[in-house]
C-alpha cells in the first residue's frame, strides 16, 4: 500500500510540470524511451549484471530484474546475447582494431549508430571509445548532432573503424564517436553505452552513410536481410530474463507453428496494419473500420495507445487511472484478454502479460496512454517477449509467430 501511494504521488507531482506519460513512466522505472515519430522510444545490449529498479519501498519481489544465462551463436547467423536492465535489454559489440567492448541499445526505431568517446568524459559504469588504441581508426571532417527522441541530443564527429556485431564485422564503417552527452537525459547510470540502429531506413541522411542494416546487406554479411529478436519472460515473482538478437536469419528453437508475414505500411518506421483490437472478445472501437497502424518497436517497454482507445480499455477492464495514462488494478482481479487482429491473425495478451509491475495489492498495466490521439498503436517489448518477431530488412514486412521459451 506504501509503495502504491508513493508512485501515485510521484506521478503526480510530476505530472504537475509537464511530463508526459512516457516520460513520467520512463523516470519511474528508470526506463530510456526513444524516438518513435509519434512521440519517441527505443531497445539495448550487454553482458553486466542488471541492477534493479530505484523506488524507495520496492520488496525482493518488485525487483523484476533477472541476469540470463548466456547464449551462444547457432549456424550461419550471427547471435549477440541479450541481457535486461529495467525491462530493456542490451548487449556488447566490437568497435576497432583490436575490438573495444561498448554495451549498445539495439533499437528498431532508430537508424544512427553511435559510442561515447574518451572526450565525452563519461564516469563510472560507461565503457567509451578511444580511437588512439586503435589501428583502422580514420577520423572525417565535420560534425553531427543526433536526435535521441525525448531523452535530448548528443553531438560528436564522425569517423571511420571495423565494427564487430557478434561474429559479423563491418570494415569502414562510418559512424559518430560522441563526445558530448550532457543533454541525453537518465544516461549516467545507464547500463548501455551506445545506440545501433535497426531502423527500415535505407541510407540515413542526417549522417549521409549506410544503415546499420543497410551495410551488412550490401556487404553480403548475412545469409539474409532479416534480425530477430527473442526476449525472454518477465513475471512479477521472478523478473525478466535475458534473450537473444538474431542477425541473418531466426532460431528455430524460439517458436512454433508458422510465421504470419505482414507488409508494413510506411517508409520510416517497422508500421504494420492493425485491423481490430478487442477486449474480452468485445471490440475496443465501434464499426468495422481498420483501427490504423502498429508499430513494433524494440525501444518501447509496454504497450502504447491512442488515448481514447486506451481510455476505453480501462474502463473495460475495470482499472482505475492514476496519472498521464497510467492505469492500476487490484492483482487478484481477473482481466480479460486483449486481442489485437493483424494480418488475418489475433494476437492476445491474458491477465499475466498484462500486469507488468507489482505495487503492494496494485498492479500496473502494460498498457499506457500516448498521451494524444492517434492512428497508432505501438507494440512494444511487452509484445515482442510473447511472440517472436522477425524484421525483414529486405522485402519490408514483419513476421511474427508464436513464442517459445527454452
Amino acid at each position: 500500500q506504501a509503495s502504491a501511494h508513493f508512485l501515485l504521488r510521484t506521478l503526480l507531482r510530476y505530472s504537475r510540470s509537464g511530463m508526459t506519460a512516457v516520460s513520467v513512466l520512463g523516470l519511474l522505472l528508470g526506463v530510456q524511451i526513444f524516438g518513435l515519430a509519434l512521440a519517441s522510444i527505443r531497445v539495448p545490449i550487454a553482458t553486466s549484471m542488471p541492477r534493479q529498479l530505484q523506488l524507495p519501498g520496492f520488496q525482493k519481489e518488485d525487483a523484476f530484474l533477472k541476469p540470463s544465462a548466456p547464449i551462444t551463436e547457432n549456424g550461419s547467423a550471427a547471435a549477440v546475447p541479450l541481457d535486461v536492465q529495467n525491462l530493456l535489454y542490451h548487449g556488447k559489440i566490437q568497435v576497432g582494431t583490436p575490438g573495444q567492448s561498448i554495451s549498445v541499445l539495439f533499437l528498431t526505431s532508430f537508424n544512427y549508430f553511435w559510442v561515447p568517446n574518451v572526450d565525452a568524459g563519461l564516469t563510472g559504469n560507461h565503457s567509451v571509445f578511444d580511437a588512439s588504441q586503435s589501428s583502422t581508426h580514420v577520423p572525417l571532417p565535420g560534425r553531427v548532432v543526433l536526435s535521441v527522441g525525448s531523452l535530448g541530443v548528443v553531438t560528436g564527429g564522425l569517423c571511420r573503424d571495423d565494427v564487430s556485431i557478434g561474429s559479423l564485422t563491418l570494415a569502414n564503417y562510418t559512424f559518430a564517436e560522441v563526445d558530448n552527452t550532457g543533454l541525453l537525459q537518465r544516461y549516467e547510470n545507464a547500463a548501455w553505452d551506445g545506440i545501433l540502429g535497426l531502423g527500415v531506413a535505407r541510407s540515413n541522411g542526417a549522417v549521409g552513410v549506410p544503415t546499420p542494416m543497410e551495410a551488412l546487406v550490401q556487404g553480403g554479411l548475412l545469409d539474409k536481410p532479416i534480425f530477430a529478436f527473442h526476449l525472454g519472460r518477465c513475471s512479477l515473482e521472478d523478473g525478466c530474463l535475458g534473450g537473444e538478437l538474431v542477425l541473418g536469419g531466426v532460431e528455430a528453437e524460439h517458436y512454433s507453428g508458422d510465421f504470419t508475414f505482414m507488409n508494413l505500411v510506411r517508409d520510416d518506421s517497422w508500421a504494420i496494419q492493425l485491423d481490430a483490437v478487442t477486449v474480452g472478445g468485445r471490440p475496443l472501437r465501434k464499426g468495422a473500420a481498420p483501427v490504423g497502424v502498429a508499430v513494433v518497436d524494440s525501444g518501447v517497454p509496454l504497450l502504447l495507445g491512442p488515448e481514447e482507445d486506451v481510455t476505453r480499455l480501462a474502463r473495460m477492464v475495470g482499472a482505475s487511472a492514476t496519472v498521464n495514462g497510467l492505469y492500476a488494478v487490484r492483482c487478484d482481479k481477473e482481466l480479460p484478454s486483449l486481442v489485437f487482429s493483424a494480418g488475418g491473425r489475433d494476437f492476445s495478451f491474458n491477465a499475466e502479460d498484462l500486469r507488468v509491475l507489482r505495487l503492494g495489492d496494485l498492479c500496473i498495466l502494460g498498457v499506457q496512454s500516448l498521451g494524444f490521439q492517434s492512428d497508432a498503436w505501438v507494440l512494444g517489448l511487452a509484445f515482442m517477449r510473447k511472440y517472436y518477431v522477425q524484421f525483414d530488412w529486405g522485402a519490408r514486412r514483419i513476421g511474427v509467430a508464436e513464442g517459445k521459451q527454452a
